[in-house]
């Protein structure tokens, strides 16, 4: 079965970590309505979505897919780079633990899972302000010989998946300019629209693709690619620099 673990919206949402330039208060109830609306396409399309309460002194809780990241029937729980978000990953593993093979990531090192980006069998992890070289060697250490890890520089982005994610096996799509597109040379590469790259976030569950409402350029790009797409309002999650990604672990069990 495909599963989705996904957290509800705390009270305390509007107190999540936000850009320090552009710190917009946050309306909580709609963002609610939003991720209710993220959770019920995610059962629409297959998926059996596992809702974790909220936690109102984890405000970023809903961000699950930091805390964990999973290859085939495995699971490495990560150690969160902001320090206000490591109680996050108890649910997660109490969650994740009875449907995969559980590894804990230790101190020093950090990683979110929000900064690998998993093209067939290699991870691409951005070496960032949330993801140090301990937690890099880490994730190398637990992937083994079965998947190559390849550590990828960026510039001002806050993971790797902000600004490249994966449209298919074959394809990735970029949408901003702090990383090297030839590092993804075995891929198809796509550039974003322009206009659109700055708030592009996109969630592909086989030919279909969630993304948001707002980048209708980006939507016809992707069905020229063959995909059919999904739009989402998503733009109190944005506010907290958060995409589409940002919201489920996603795995087989």
């Amino acid at each position: 079965m495909q599963y989705a673990l996904v957290r509800g919206i705390p009270d305390s949402f509007d107190q999540c970590i936000k850009p320090k330039d552009n710190p917009r208060p946050i309306d909580v109830a709609l963002a609610r309505r939003q991720h209710q609306r993220y959770c019920e396409i995610l059962s629409q399309l297959g998926w059996t979505v596992i809702l974790a309460p909220p936690d109102d002194r984890l405000p970023d809780c809903p961000f699950t897919e930091d805390t964990a990241v999973v290859a085939g029937k495995r699971v490495l729980i990560t150690r969160p780079g902001a320090a206000s978000r490591r109680d996050e990953v108890k649910v997660s593993a109490e969650i994740l633990g009875h449907f995969l093979d559980l590894t804990r990531m230790a101190s020093p090192a950090t990683l979110e899972g929000g900064d690998v980006l998993q093209v067939g069998n290699t991870l691409f992890v951005g070496r960032t302000k949330r993801t140090n070289d301990a937690g890099i060697k880490a994730l190398s250490d637990w992937a083994g010989a079965s998947r190559t890890v390849v550590p990828v520089a960026l510039t001002g982005a806050l993971h790797l998946k902000t600004i490249v994610n994966v449209l298919d096996a074959g394809t990735v799509v970029v949408s901003g300019d702090g990383v090297d597109p030839g590092i993804f040379s075995a891929c198809k590469v796509l550039k974003a629209p322009e206009a659109e790259a700055s708030r592009l976030s996109f969630l592909p569950l086989g030919r279909q693709v969630i993304l948001p409402a707002d980048c209708p350029e980006t939507a016809r790009l992707f069905e020229r690619e063959g995909f059919a797409t999904i739009p989402i309002d998503i733009s109190e999650i944005r506010k907290a620099q958060a995409g589409l990604t940002c919201m489920s672990v996603l795995f087989e069990a």
